[in-house]
């Protein structure tokens, strides 16, 4: 659907209003609002095409997708470079697996011998690189005991998922501590809206006066930069309240996801792995690290090549 792929409050039920402003009435020339003139978010200004949760939704995900085109270190010149992803989302482990070591991310590859072919996961740094690779130690996983050591987890998990939630409510509780779900307060709009009557005014006095003031381009700047200080300001206040909505959507998402899953999953699911699992870091040897969405963290060990 196009609409999920924009980043348009419209489609929500929300309006920012006064996104471009008419420089020059005869012409009716309009340019894009950087501040000159004040700015206004109306929350429900009419019927949305879609839900809220739903578009927040798309927009974590479209951010999770460009997070896969990601900064590479090439060796040769030492300088980072912009690398379009070449690996798809096709299995979980590629978004949460990554070596403890190196910080790269494992990738999955298939191996044939004596006619036979097998999965296993590499470190891209290992990969890329080999021996000369600044992971000494980053095991080689066979891909089924990795998958039966990440079930094996998930399903502690599943038994006792009463201390799964509460563990989870409470890092939620803790990092949404601090922040409003209110509304934004109105001092923000107010100040800035005063400031840009001060520009306004500024204009005004040095367009009668025929040339330019000498302290006009200082004044012009000062007002210019508290007004972006203000909406940085306010910027930051909005971006906590999604930040907590969304923490709250997630606690929820968690608690309809645990209710679903029947204890002792045998299968390896890449959904939920996905759902439940943030990060999961290869040591050396073959201890795994599996950080949960809950913030609770299991070791495991599993057998590998060397």
């Amino acid at each position: 659907m196009y609409v999920l792929t924009q980043a348009n409050e419209k489609y929500m039920g929300d309006a920012l209003m006064q996104k471009t402003y008419t420089v020059d009435f005869l012409t009716k020339k309009r340019v894009k609002n950087n501040g000159i003139v004040p700015q206004y978010y109306i929350e429900d200004n009419h019927e949305a095409i879609i839900p809220k949760e739903l578009f927040y939704k798309v927009q974590e995900e479209k951010a999770r997708r460009a997070s896969l085109n990601k900064a590479a270190v090439t060796r040769k010149t030492n300088k980072l470079k912009k690398e379009k992803s070449k690996f798809s989302s096709k299995y979980a482990l590629t978004e949460i697996l990554a070596c403890a070591e190196c910080g790269h991310p494992y990738r999955r590859q298939t191996w044939s011998k004596y006619g036979q072919k097998s999965a296993v996961w590499r470190c891209e740094n290992r990969l890329k690189n080999g021996t000369k690779a600044s992971c000494k130690h980053s095991p080689t996983l066979k891909e089924e005991p990795l998958h039966n050591a990440i079930m094996t987890a998930i399903n502690k998990v599943v038994e006792n998922n009463g201390d799964f939630i509460g563990a989870f409510r409470e890092n939620v509780i803790r990092v949404i501590g601090g922040y409003s779900t209110k509304d934004i307060p109105t001092e923000y709009d107010e100040q800035i809206e005063s400031l840009q009557k001060e520009i306004l005014t500024l204009i005004e006095e040095n367009a009668k006066q025929g040339a330019v003031a000498e302290d006009f381009d200082g004044e012009y700047k000062r007002i210019s930069e508290k007004i972006n200080e203000l909406k940085q300001a306010k910027l930051k206040v909005v971006r906590e309240k999604k930040q907590a909505e969304n923490y709250k959507q997630k606690l929820t998402e968690m608690d309809s996801t645990l209710k679903t899953v029947k204890p002792q999953v045998r299968e390896f699911d890449e959904d939920l792995v996905r759902r439940l699992i943030n990060t999961i870091k290869v040591n050396k040897g073959e201890r795994l690290e599996i950080q949960f969405e809950s913030g609770i963290v299991m070791e495991h060990t599993i057998d590998h090549y060397e």
